[in-house]
């Protein structure tokens, strides 16, 4: 199933863990006959990494990428087009604006920038070099997300009314029973480098997912707490939050990582006419839905229906065939977890000369509601997401902007 375009030449800068997951999402689709991309070109500082993409993308491909040490020498590769952005997010307005600079067009992970004045250059950078951004953010396009953002604009449920989100696990990915362990980069756990681990590496997906369910968040009240000794610059171990929406609805997150070895998730959506239930917090896994009349039906089944009944245009905008297969969604398993679909939707619109799904103000606007939260643990209070957009509130992101050379 060939793409409906002409394959875009990219290249990706940071071969790290997410790195690695952006080539193995381009190996899958290439498998499955979709070749939206192709890498003609790598970067990173550690050569092992690169040598790893470098393997991969050749055996699958049939293509071994150019291998650089440095950025700026893959930025002026005269047969790269566009570049994918797979570093710590202090890293990425940097890297943007000189990928912008040089021309090219932009993928880059979530969340698009650190703070709130990171992310105003990249807007008007991208909109001066008449260039496309767009934010490889994967969750909203995981099927069922994508099918309960369907559910809960058809009205069938009725008003939405509160939202509750938990997510406690180790401060280590998990790992599956007989595998060796994994660490967490150690930039999670660094402020300056993350933003913080609950509110922007995790938040940044709840403040898109919740955009596009429930319009936009208005205000944000939060709470962060470290456990134990801890540097003034560690990301929180305990985030709890409750984001407010146009019409009273309000959504709740729990997040805490301190306990190895256990992970707990989970979902809940309250509505006037049933509820929904998830046994995940980045999907809707092992759910059902139950009305007011008590009628129960499975997450699984709701899915389905709505695939079923996908146009075949609303079907190639937001399932392109061959960015992703079905399955339980899963970290390790891109083409199920949304990201190929990201990077199809990325060089459809440099192609087409279209829009991302996720431009740069979307992106934004999903950085300033987690810089909201980092507000409101700081002044101790509720704040308004519309008042961190324009910069008069932004005290907490005060040494952030430090640490990335933005004061």
């Amino acid at each position: 199933m060939p793409a409906e375009f002409e394959a875009l030449n990219i290249g990706l800068i940071g071969c790290g863990g997410m790195g690695y997951r952006h080539a193995l999402a381009i190996a899958e689709m290439h498998d499955l006959g979709c070749k939206p991309v192709r890498i003609v070109a790598i970067c990173d500082a550690d050569a092992t990494r690169r040598s790893r993409i470098a393997a991969l993308l050749e055996s699958r491909c049939g293509l071994r990428p150019e291998e650089f040490a440095e950025a700026p020498a893959l930025l002026t590769h005269p047969g790269v087009e566009a570049v994918q952005i797979v570093l710590p997010t202090s890293l990425h307005h940097k890297m943007v604006l000189a990928a912008l600079e040089a021309g090219k067009h932009v993928l880059v992970e979530k969340p698009m920038a650190l703070t709130v004045a990171a992310c105003d250059q990249i807007v008007m950078a991208a909109q001066q070099g008449d260039r496309v951004v767009a934010v490889a953010e994967n969750y909203r396009r995981i099927p069922a997300n994508r099918a309960m953002g369907a559910l809960i604009r058809s009205g069938s449920l009725g008003p939405s009314e509160a939202m509750f989100v938990r997510n406690f696990a180790s401060p280590d990915p998990p790992v599956k029973p007989g595998d060796p362990p994994v660490s967490s980069p150690r930039w999670y756990a660094d402020r300056t480098h993350a933003g913080g681990y609950h509110v922007m590496e995790m938040g940044v997906h709840e403040a898109d997912l919740q955009h596009d369910w429930f319009g936009p968040v208005r205000r944000v009240s939060a709470q962060m707490r470290r456990f134990g000794a801890a540097r003034p610059d560690a990301s929180e171990d305990m985030l709890t939050a409750r984001l407010e929406f146009d019409g009273g609805f309000e959504s709740n997150l729990a997040f805490c990582s301190t306990v190895r070895g256990f992970e707990m998730a989970d979902r809940v959506l309250v509505a006037r006419e049933g509820v929904v239930t998830s046994g995940a917090w980045h999907a809707w896994q092992d759910g059902r839905i139950v009305g007011s009349d008590g009628q129960c039906r499975s997450v699984e089944e709701m899915v389905s229906a709505w695939m079923a009944e996908l146009s075949d245009e609303d079907r190639q905008r937001l399932l392109p065939p061959g960015s992703w297969v079905p399955g339980v969604s899963e970290g390790t398993a891109p083409l199920t977890y949304g990201v190929g679909a990201a990077i199809h939707d990325f060089a459809r619109a440099v192609r087409e000369g279209g829009s991302p799904e996720i431009t740069a103000e979307v992106g934004r606007v999903a950085v300033a509601t987690c810089c909201a939260m980092l507000e409101s643990a700081h002044v101790e209070g509720p704040v308004d997401v519309d008042d961190v957009l324009s910069g008069a509130i932004a005290a907490a992101q005060e040494p952030l902007n430090r640490a990335i050379g933005l004061c």
